[in-house]
């Protein structure tokens, strides 16, 4: 099985959770790639199976950007994507959705899996393949400060075919909040799982991928 892992920390500085996941995984027998922001403006050596999205750039437009782009965590990440412009917003999407579709097109990932609810899982949403969300509440709550990400958000969820809930009060909030009975019918609502993520997860992002894809190939 091949699974691209996106996160949105960094991906590219040593001993993070997604390296640990990859080489947990590897040891399962799967081809995993990794996908996230890059901790420096351009790699300095191409790494097999690790796309990093340079947004240095894009961030200089913006120093409260610029410093989460730096702080390298998801959480400093998000908050500043909820209160920056439309016109950065969309410079960093279309700078993500470029390496997206490169990590995709370089291993063809049967799945994939997205650490936290924001616009990567949009843009993951957007390549066809199918998605896992590992969704914690704080997510939630930053992505409901701004009318757009919480549009996109909402509509990225919905459109996964797995999730996973850090915790029981966040899988409540998504039930109630966040996945309309309107979207779906009851038999195509997709079951919400939870476990807390870490960097030994690898057999739990494994087992919901792989009921993700049957789910994905059922329904086809």
């Amino acid at each position: 099985m091949r699974l691209l892992l996106i996160d949105h920390g960094c991906c590219d500085v040593p001993d993070t959770r997604v390296h640990h996941c990859r080489e947990h995984l590897e040891k399962l027998g799967v081809q995993a790639s990794a996908c996230g922001p890059s901790s420096i403006s351009h790699l300095a050596s191409h790494q097999p199976g690790l796309h990093g999205i340079h947004l240095h750039d894009v961030a200089a437009a913006s120093k409260l950007f610029l410093r989460a782009v730096q702080d390298g965590t998801p959480i400093a990440l998000l908050e500043a994507l909820a209160t920056i412009s439309p016109s950065l917003l969309g410079l960093v999407r279309e700078t993500a959705r470029q390496m997206v579709a490169e990590a995709v097109d370089a291993n063809l990932p049967d799945v994939i899996f997205v650490f936290h609810a924001g616009i990567l899982t949009d843009l993951a949403i957007e390549t066809g393949v199918p998605v896992v969300v590992h969704v914690s509440f704080s997510d939630l709550v930053v992505a409901g400060r701004n009318g757009f990400m919480r549009q996109r958000v909402t509509a990225a969820i919905a459109s996964c075919n797995g999730i996973v809930a850090t915790d029981a009060d966040t899988a409540q909030a998504l039930r109630q909040e966040w996945l309309s009975d309107d979207v779906h019918s009851p038999d195509e609502q997709v079951p919400i799982v939870i476990w807390p993520p870490s960097p030994n997860s690898a057999a739990d992002i494994l087992a919901v991928c792989q009921c993700a894809l049957s789910r994905r190939q059922y329904r086809a």
